[in-house]
């Protein structure tokens, strides 16, 4: 009967710090999304957003899986998505 390994430490500190950087993404992708004005690029970023929203999905499952706690990463209230652009197009 084999047993399952537990990560190690720098797994579960690898599998930390994507989530963080996923959960930062994820927001920028959402203010980018409210903001575009392109309807291609938009389908571009709504299809990645979708995509970081399911791998941060299974990183909270590993980190459930193995009993570590799930970082709170960025929220909803990090970024407002309703403020005017800051850049234009060509940037």
């Amino acid at each position: 009967m084999s047993q399952k390994q537990a990560l190690t430490s720098s797994e579960l500190g690898t599998l930390w710090m994507t989530y963080q950087e996923k959960t930062m993404t994820q927001r920028m992708l959402e203010y980018f999304i409210e903001q575009a004005d392109d309807n291609r690029a938009k389908e571009i970023m709504q299809d990645t957003h979708m995509k970081i929203i399911n791998y941060l999905e299974d990183i909270k499952a590993i980190l459930k899986n193995e009993g570590a706690a799930i970082p709170v990463g960025y929220t909803e209230q990090d970024v407002n998505i309703g403020v005017p652009k800051l850049y234009d197009n060509m940037f």
